[in-house]
Order: C-alpha cells, then structure tokens, then sequence
C-alpha cells in the first residue's frame, strides 16, 4: 500500500481467522499493523493462525466468544499484557440466519442480534479503556447492508445494522476514540465457495 501506514499499531479484528475479517487483518499486516484475533475454539484460532502464517503475517490468535463479557474482558487484558494496548478495533465477527423469518425462532434471532449487535458493544467497552489512556483509537464496526424493512416473507435482517449506525452517532471515548461503520453488500469469501 503506497502512502498509508499502520506501522507500530496494534489491530484486534474480531472473527478473522478467515473470511472478510481474515481480509481486513491482512491489508492492515501490509501496512504494518500487529494482527490479533480471535474464533470460538482452538481449533479455529488455529487454522487461522496457519492461513496468516502462509502469507507471511505472524498474528496473535484468542479464543474468546464476544457475546461473553468475561471473556471479552479477559482476551483484551491479555492482548494488552502480551502484545500491547490496542490502536485500532474492528468489530466484524457476526452471523446470519439464512431461513424466512417465520421459520425463524425467537432463539435463533436473539444469537443473531447477540453477535451482530451486543458484542460490539462488548468488545468496544472492553477496549476504549486503552485507547483512552493513549489518547487516540479507531473502532470500526462491519455490518452487511440489507434493506430497511424485512417482509415477513424474505430472510430475516442479518444484525442490527441500523442499530449499529445509531451507535456510531455518540462516540462514548469522549475523542479518545473514533467510531465508524462500514457497511458491504455480499462478498465473495472462502467461505462461501
């Protein structure tokens, strides 16, 4: 990347051991950032630590499920302690449901809003501590943009997107952090192939 630089910064990209999370941890190891991550087993965390290793990033991989506040708390202290206080936070673990939302159980909604909606609110709590004491930080959330309105008919709304762009309106670091969404329609991944 030519005149953009993330030497000496330290990025936690939530959900990238592979797929679109993997993508914006590798674009931020080229420009020079310290990777970490983290998946919801060991077993994740490590295939994903092997895909950074191929293409020569050497990141930090964390079990640690985001809708889990002990956890959060516990991956970001240990983060902080291991690798240092993180600059830049990219909230993109998520999930969809892709069933008709009359198929849909109030269940399989409430884990969807839990990951898509509340762990970035989790993880963005656990982490502006640090980038208060720097005085500087990023917090980017990721969220696929669907539509406004979901009939009763189509797949449910993957997330809260709009929920989330509300979040971003009252930054909570009082400047010590800055607050952006950015949104995708569908991506090709590994993951779907």
């Amino acid at each position: 990347m030519v005149n953009f630089s993330l030497e000496g910064k330290i990025a936690l990209v939530t959900g990238a051991s592979y797929g679109i999370g993997f993508g914006i941890a590798s674009a931020y190891a080229e420009a020079g950032a310290t990777i970490c991550f983290n998946d919801l087993s060991q077993e994740k965390v490590d295939k994903g630590i092997a895909a950074y290793k191929e293409i020569g990033v050497d990141a930090h991989g964390y079990v640690c499920d985001v809708t889990d506040e002990a956890q959060v708390q516990a991956m970001v202290a240990k983060i902080n302690e291991e690798v240092g206080i993180i600059d830049i936070l990219v909230n993109n673990a998520g999930i969809i449901m892709r069933k008709p939302m009359l198929e849909m159980e109030a269940d399989e909604f409430r884990k969807v809003i839990d990951v898509d909606l509340n762990a970035p609110f989790i993880v963005s709590k656990a982490v502006i501590p640090g980038m208060k004491e720097k005085g500087h930080g990023k917090i980017i959330n990721i969220c696929i943009k669907r539509r406004k309105i979901v009939r009763s008919e189509e797949k449910s709304a993957s997330g809260n997107e709009h929920a989330k762009e509300a979040c971003k309106r009252k930054p909570c670091a009082q400047k010590a952090a800055c607050i952006m969404v950015a949104t995708h329609k569908t991506v090709s991944t590994n993951k779907l192939k």
